[in-house]
C-alpha cells in the first residue's frame, strides 16, 4: 500500500508539473485566438464561406501563428525595433490606453525571467494573515518622511501569477532569499513543486 501510496503521489506531482505550464499556455493562446478570429474571420468569412467551420477556424488560427512570427521578427529587427518604439509612443500619449498597455507591458517584461527589472528580488512577507508566510516579489522602494524605508511587493496568485496583491511593507518585515526571479515564479506556477534544492529550511 505505501508503494501504491508514492507511486500515485509521484504520478500525481509530476503529472502537475506538466499540466499547470500547459494549461497556462494554452489559456494565454485561447485568448489571443478568440481575440485575432474575432478581428479576421468577419473579413475572411465571404472569401471562404463554403468553407467548413473548422477550416475556417484553422485559417484564422494560422494568421495568428503567422502574426505572432511576423511580429517576432520585426521586434528583433533594428528599422522594426524603431517601429515598434514608435509605435508604443503613440500608444503611451493616449489617456486611457496608456493605463492599459504599460502594466500589460510591465507584467509581460516581469515574466521574461533573469532579463525582467520590474521585479527586483524574490521575498517572504507574512501574508495573509499573522504567522503565514507568502512568496512575493518586491518591485520598489518607498521613503516616509520619519527616514524608515518601505518595500512595494507583488503577491502572486497560484497558480497563474498575472494577478495578485500589491502590499507596501516596512522593509525589516520583509524576508530577502536568494532565489533568482525564475525560479520564484517556477515556484508559484507549479503550486509549491519546484522548489530551489537549497532551500531546506524557511528562513526566520
Amino acid at each position: 500500500m505505501k508503494g501504491m501510496a508514492w507511486r500515485l503521489r509521484t504520478r500525481m506531482t509530476s503529472g502537475i508539473v506538466v499540466m499547470v505550464p500547459l494549461v497556462v499556455t494554452l489559456f494565454v493562446l485561447r485568448l489571443l485566438f478568440s481575440f485575432t478570429a474575432g478581428i479576421l474571420l468577419p473579413v475572411i468569412d465571404p472569401a471562404v464561406e463554403d468553407w467548413p467551420l473548422v477550416l475556417r477556424l484553422g485559417l484564422s488560427l494560422a494568421m495568428l501563428l503567422i502574426l505572432i512570427y511576423v511580429l517576432g521578427e520585426v521586434a528583433t529587427n533594428l528599422l522594426g525595433r524603431r517601429i515598434l518604439q514608435f509605435g508604443e509612443g503613440v500608444l503611451l500619449r493616449v489617456p486611457f490606453v496608456k493605463v492599459v498597455y504599460g502594466a500589460a507591458k510591465q507584467v509581460v517584461t516581469a515574466f521574461q525571467g533573469q532579463r525582467s527589472k520590474a521585479f527586483k528580488s524574490v521575498v517572504f512577507i507574512e501574508f495573509p494573515r499573522s504567522g503565514m508566510r507568502a512568496v512575493a516579489f518586491v518591485t520598489g522602494t518607498l521613503n516616509k518622511p520619519d527616514g524608515s524605508v518601505w518595500n512595494t511587493v507583488f503577491v502572486p496568485t497560484t497558480p497563474n501569477p498575472t494577478t495578485g496583491f500589491l502590499q507596501i511593507i516596512p522593509r525589516e518585515e520583509v524576508i530577502q532569499t536568494d532565489f533568482s526571479v525564475e525560479e520564484g515564479i517556477k515556484m508559484i506556477m507549479s503550486l509549491g513543486v519546484l522548489v530551489p534544492d537549497r532551500m531546506t529550511v524557511l528562513p526566520d
